[in-house]
């Protein structure tokens, strides 16, 4: 039975697509432009998939569909159907990420960091390595996801190395994977939702994009800066008396209990893949293939997770999608995020219009304190604000304020004197800092202090003591790094 459907689901499509594909191909006749042509090939293939197939992710094949159109672009389809780009990519990515959380893939990669000769080499080299698997991993999953996920696993670790609750020991590694999950969310945009409304802010404000190659050749290497001084400070500061309990030798054992990567998870992988490669690698050769780059470019950061999630939609295995819509749309997209991004990104858009004037009063309102102030001193006040606002309430929140704010200050500035676009993009990151207090990254926090394996105090000395060091770093290196590449 379940063959039937499938079969006759796959003749819809393949009808379907040509329909589609075929109308491209029209010429200019019986009154109609090849637009035109080309738009009733869409609505009659949308009809053919919603009759023969299902209403729910067909409907991303006629968003694609349309998007390919020149006449309306990418940017016109999501900005027709969900008001702004910024929207159509956190829901996009955010479904193209959820079946990536269901295979054994964060036990395995944790596993394959832990354990190879350089992690097993001491202590330190150990935890090491378990900050950059959780920071590798969150470079593309939401820290929320990833944290929940990745407890269990965490939980296995002190298990095998025998570790008890209370010891500093645990406590680093306990606050170090809250502060390394966090972090990575500000170091790629990619599913992460401050980073891309903080984006969407500058591009709603001034016309002009950020590119994902851009955001993540500042994020990433600051991200790693941090990591370094983060484990710096545990070993030079912090200074767990406990540290040789750790005999990374034992964590051998978990090796083998992690099933091989099935064809399902290796198809997940390919599109995860495929759709990071179409985020950066234009980037890469703008300058030797520059038509290609505009053409990629030109089909917004929203283009991408569509295709990967209609190919997640249509590929079976085992006589199933890899992919369910239903499950997906209630379990993997965080619609909360969601409708709170779709109302920020249209709030901060009001802030900084000109014709409101709200700009124009606090460029007044504050001109007295950056009338002398240098560039770098503004740049420390705004990163000094978002770090420790992040700290106190939603990450989203002192995104949408501090940005509109930062966009008005530094717009009314004389042309050239700041990259504004490195600062707006330093904001998206500064709000990934967020370990000091439970409000600051709500789940990942709250999980973390409820283990058992470390206290409130703890994560907001020693997360107290990370912001700043993310300020320093922020103001001083992620701004020149920035700045090369925006």
């Amino acid at each position: 039975m379940q063959n039937k459907k499938t079969v006759k689901e796959a003749v819809f499509l393949v009808l379907a697509l040509i329909v589609m594909i075929g109308s491209r191909f029209m010429p200019a006749t019986a009154g109609l432009s090849k637009d035109a042509w080309a738009v009733l090939g869409v609505f009659f293939g949308s009809l053919i998939m919603w009759i023969g197939i299902s209403i729910d992710w067909p409907s991303m094949i006629t968003l694609m569909a349309l998007g390919l159109i020149p006449v309306f672009g990418f940017s016109g389809t999501f900005a027709g159907a969900f008001g702004n780009t910024t929207v159509a990519f956190l829901l996009f990515t955010f479904m193209l990420v959820y079946p990536l959380s269901k295979t054994h893939f964060v036990r395995r990669c944790a596993i394959a960091f832990i354990t190879n000769k350089i992690a097993r080499k001491g202590p330190w080299h150990f935890i090491c390595f378990v900050f950059a698997a959780v920071t590798f991993m969150g470079l593309f999953i939401s820290p929320s996801v990833l944290f929940v996920a990745f407890m269990p696993f965490l939980e296995d670790i002190f298990k095998v190395l025998e570790l008890k609750k209370g010891g500093k020991v645990g406590n680093v590694l306990m606050m170090g994977t809250a502060f390394c999950i966090s972090l990575s969310s500000g170091m790629t945009a990619i599913g992460h939702v401050w980073p891309t409304m903080a984006i969407g802010y500058y591009t709603a404000s001034t016309g002009k994009d950020i590119n994902q190659f851009q955001y993540m050749a500042m994020g990433i290497p600051t991200g790693i800066i941090l990591i370094i001084i983060l484990i710096l400070i545990f070993k030079f500061i912090y200074r767990p008396d406990d540290i040789n309990t750790i005999n990374p030798e034992k964590a051998m054992s978990l090796r083998g209990t992690v099933p091989e990567a099935d064809a399902k998870e290796k198809i997940i992988l390919a599109v995860m893949f495929l759709t990071v490669f179409l985020w950066v690698f234009p980037s890469l050769v703008k300058g030797v293939l520059p038509k290609f780059y505009e053409t990629v470019n030109g089909w917004s950061t929203a283009m991408p997770p569509l295709l990967g999630c209609i190919i997640l939609f249509i590929v079976h295995v085992d006589g199933e999608r890899i992919m369910n819509f239903k499950e997906t749309a209630s379990k993997g997209v965080l619609w909360g995020s969601i409708l709170m991004t779709a109302a920020a990104t249209q709030l901060g858009a009001c802030l900084t219009n000109q014709d409101v004037g709200i700009s124009s009063w606090l460029t007044g309102a504050l001109q007295p304190l950056t009338a002398h102030m240098p560039v770098i001193g503004m740049i420390l006040f705004f990163m000094t604000w978002a770090v420790i606002e992040t700290n106190f309430s939603s990450n989203i929140v002192t995104t949408t304020v501090v940005s509109a704010v930062a966009l008005s200050v530094l717009s009314a500035l004389p042309s050239g004197s700041v990259n504004i676009a490195a600062v707006v993009s330093m904001v998206g990151f500064a709000a990934a800092i967020s370990n000091m207090t439970p409000a600051g990254q709500s789940t990942v926090n709250t999980v973390a202090i409820g283990s058992g394996w470390t206290d409130t105090k703890s994560m907001f000395i020693w997360g107290g003591l990370f912001a700043i060091a993310g300020i320093i770093v922020l103001s001083f290196i992620a701004y020149p790094l920035g700045s090369l590449v925006m």
